[in-house]
């Protein structure tokens, strides 16, 4: 495959960023930080204005993309690259690029701080960067299943998800020693893996299943399915609801987290993929590929705003709201 996701032909190849837990914010979130796939560019968007602030050239077709706790980094997957990229957000400038072999996609970082996660989508592995402020540097790597793509980090950094598209399962891995302590069958090619640490539940989106799995955390096992649009990509969620991007449907599937039943259908722009919550704002971001351009959703209502410009293919897999 030469291309890791560079058009809706790929999409039932891979489907996916993600997600990592996103780290409680102080207050609304004042921007998005979208990877602009097709434009080889990592843009900043001011939320408040709809307007782009900033623009940062990163090759390799950006994908997916984690934040550092402190929302002054963004960690860049370049699966054409073959690499990450470490922006320096304020700056405008990547810091450093570090080269990883495979095909990186799926990215997540450690809460504390020290260690950034990057899924290798052509191998059965995770990579594990070790550094401070940005000075990441190649640190060994965990065995998973096969084409891992989500990745999802425990608030204390001490266990990792990670979603297996080829191997239809979720795997539990001891982030200290290094190595998979379960494997959790789910849905055909799970690919975004989302948190609820609070509710101890994980969810993964099924991308050929047409479903979400839901995962007990503390039990490692599936604990129930629900029915989406064509084709689910990522997931997030608030207010006691789950969202879900739905690629073939343009749309957003909204589920209730109590009872687990889809609740609405919200249009959306054309492939809608990274999806991401504001607690402070009741809003959502959504990332329309094929529109080019963030759709805006008041979860309250479930109804969509006005969305916001952005450059060729937005893709956002991944923790992208600072």
């Amino acid at each position: 495959m030469s291309h890791l996701k560079l058009g809706p032909a790929l999409v039932a190849g891979f489907a996916a960023l993600w997600l990592t837990l996103v780290p409680a914010q102080a207050g609304p979130a004042r921007e998005a930080i979208v990877t602009a796939q097709l434009a080889n560019a990592v843009e900043v968007i001011d939320l408040a204005s709809g307007k782009v602030v900033r623009r940062i050239a990163v090759d390799g077709a950006p994908a997916g993309i984690a934040l550092s706790p402190d929302r002054r980094l963004a960690y860049v997957t370049r699966p054409e690259g073959h690499g990450l990229a470490v922006l320096d957000l304020d700056a405008g400038t990547v810091r450093a690029e570090i080269p990883l072999p495979g095909g990186p996609l799926g990215v997540a970082a450690d809460p504390r701080g020290d260690r950034v996660y990057v899924a290798d989508w052509y191998g059965s592995r995770i990579f594990v960067l070790s550094g401070r402020d940005g000075a990441l540097s190649l640190d060994g790597e965990i065995a998973v299943g096969k084409s891992p793509s989500g990745i999802a980090v425990s608030p204390d950094g001490a266990t990792l998800y990670v979603a297996n598209r080829e191997a239809d399962t979720v795997s539990v891995v001891d982030a200290a020693a290094r190595r998979e302590t379960a494997v959790i069958p789910v849905g055909q090619h799970p690919f975004g893996i989302t948190l609820d640490a609070q509710a101890g539940r994980a969810y993964t989106a099924n991308v050929t299943g047409d479903d979400v799995s839901v995962i007990d955390l503390a039990a490692n096992k599936e604990v129930g399915r629900i029915p989406t649009g064509r084709r689910p990509y990522v997931i997030a969620l608030l207010n006691g609801r789950g969202f879900v991007t739905n690629q073939y449907a343009n749309s957003v599937t909204a589920f209730d987290l109590k009872t687990l039943k889809p609740i609405d259908e919200i249009d959306v722009g054309d492939h809608p993929e990274g999806i991401a919550a504001d607690p402070a704002t009741g809003r959502l971001y959504v990332a329309d590929w094929g529109d080019n351009r963030l759709s805006v959703i008041d979860a309250s209502t479930l109804k969509a705003a006005s969305p916001i410009a952005t450059g060729n293919g937005p893709r956002a897999f991944g923790d992208f709201l600072r």
